[in-house]
């Protein structure tokens, strides 16, 4: 069950990486890929103080 475990969570985290890694990304996905990090963090800090709920 831990391996199991271990492979479904690996996988879904090292495709993307070994995925993109090979591609050429343009310039739009790159200036698009920084804004990602900020979103990230404001949809916590706002579901984490109350600010907004789902459902």
């Amino acid at each position: 069950m831990l391996t199991g475990s271990s492979i479904g969570t690996f996988i879904p985290r090292i495709d993307p990486l070994a995925l993109l890694s090979n591609m050429q990304i343009p310039e739009w996905g790159i200036d698009w890929l920084k804004h990602e990090q900020v979103a990230l963090m404001a949809a916590l800090f706002a579901h984490r103080t109350g600010l907004y709920t789902l459902g």
